[in-house]
């Protein structure tokens, strides 16, 4: 068996001990890991004042009757009249898939270069000691390991797709019978909740087990350079010479997790004040992003448009800056989590190599 009580202690000192590695967890937790309306139809957008003639009145600033109006210009018709529309609609449709694509890749090259040189400079730093510095550790990320680690995360979540597809077959099935009998609407129906129970708990426990090996898998890819389907293998056969102690140091660390998503919601209430100051630098730090996309777009559209886009890129790094503190300590998890399971999975590496060497000694 392996030591719990150790590993959780050394993970802990390699935290507060490898400072560089909180740079790599901050982009796990942004990367690990909100859409706004408007409605132009309202005319109390604007504040109330009393001219001088003391009647009431509303008063809108010029940029918020721009905006209203580009909406009821631009996009009111596109849902009062769909089908005259539906070219608009599928421009609308590409744009967001390309900008989804686009983002989603960038986000996948980062977290599991990430997550692979996390893995690689904790190992190192238990086998010689060494640190090294976040140039040397990205390059330690930045190969063929991390795309390994991307195609098992597709697999291992193959499940979920799976899910999705027989949940639209149950729904299928349902509407099927919904022109039927009371009786046979019935009998689906209870059969169907029958079922689901049984499935989502078959699920739940195939996920919970997989992302279990998951943890193995990583690590054979990450420091073993192992191929996709020999990291399958050797993480299988490992999990299951070990299954005792990783199941153990499973329950430990869903105990931890629990613990820590309470401190995390402790934590972002009592950071409320830190938040209010980070306000004005996040707005600065914004505005740059933001004026660059509004050049960029200006150029191509109207002003109403631009800003808007403007907005939508600012908006993301405005809210990195604000919520910082709290993505910090979302990378301390992520690095603790990791480093744990580095470390069991070598504590597991020396318990084959002991016994492997009792099997191999001769018999006196």
């Amino acid at each position: 068996m392996i030591d719990i009580g150790k590993i959780l202690k050394r993970a802990w000192h390699i935290l507060w001990n490898y400072k560089i590695l909180w740079i790599f967890g901050v982009l796990l937790a942004i990367t690990a890991g909100g859409n706004g309306g408007s409605n132009g139809s309202s005319g109390n957008t604007g504040y109330q004042f009393s001219p001088g003639d003391g009647n009431g009145s509303t008063y809108n600033p010029a940029w918020v009757q721009d905006v209203t109006n580009w909406f009821e210009q631009n996009l009111v018709p596109l849902f009062e009249r769909p089908l005259d529309h539906i070219t608009t609609f599928i421009w609308i449709g590409v744009a967001l898939l390309l900008f989804i694509l686009i983002v989603g890749t960038i986000f996948a090259i980062i977290r599991y270069v990430s997550e692979t040189s996390v893995i690689r400079m904790v190992n190192e730093y238990e086998q010689t000691g060494k640190k090294v510095g976040f140039k040397q550790g990205w390059k330690m990320g930045w190969n063929r390991r991390a795309f390994r680690l991307w195609v098992i995360d597709l697999v291992v979540n193959l499940p979920v797709i799976l899910f999705l597809g027989v949940l639209g077959l149950g729904l299928l099935v349902y509407f099927s019978v919904k022109s039927g009998s009371q009786v046979a609407i019935a009998i689906s129906i209870v059969a169907a909740i029958g079922c689901s129970f049984l499935f989502i708990f078959a699920f739940f426990i195939l996920m919970v087990l997989l992302r279990l090996l998951r943890q193995f898998f990583v690590r054979f890819a990450a420091l073993e350079n192992t191929s996709v389907g020999e990291s399958f293998r050797r993480g299988w056969q490992m999990f299951k010479c070990n299954w005792k102690s990783a199941a153990l140091m499973w329950l430990v660390m869903f105990g931890i997790g629990i613990g820590l998503v309470v401190a995390s919601l402790i934590a972002f209430f009592l950071l409320i004040p830190v938040y209010a100051v980070l306000l004005l630098p996040a707005a600065i730090l914004a505005v740059i992003p933001g004026l660059l996309a509004f050049g960029i777009t200006s150029i191509f559209s109207s002003g109403v448009l631009a800003w808007i886009i403007a907005g939508l890129v600012a908006l993301p790094f405005f809210f990195v800056v604000v919520f910082a503190p709290l993505t910090l300590i979302t990378g301390w998890i992520q690095i603790y989590n990791s480093s744990v399971w580095t470390l069991t999975y070598r504590e597991m590496k020396v318990l084959e190599g002991v016994v492997s060497a009792e099997v191999s000694a001769p018999v006196k």
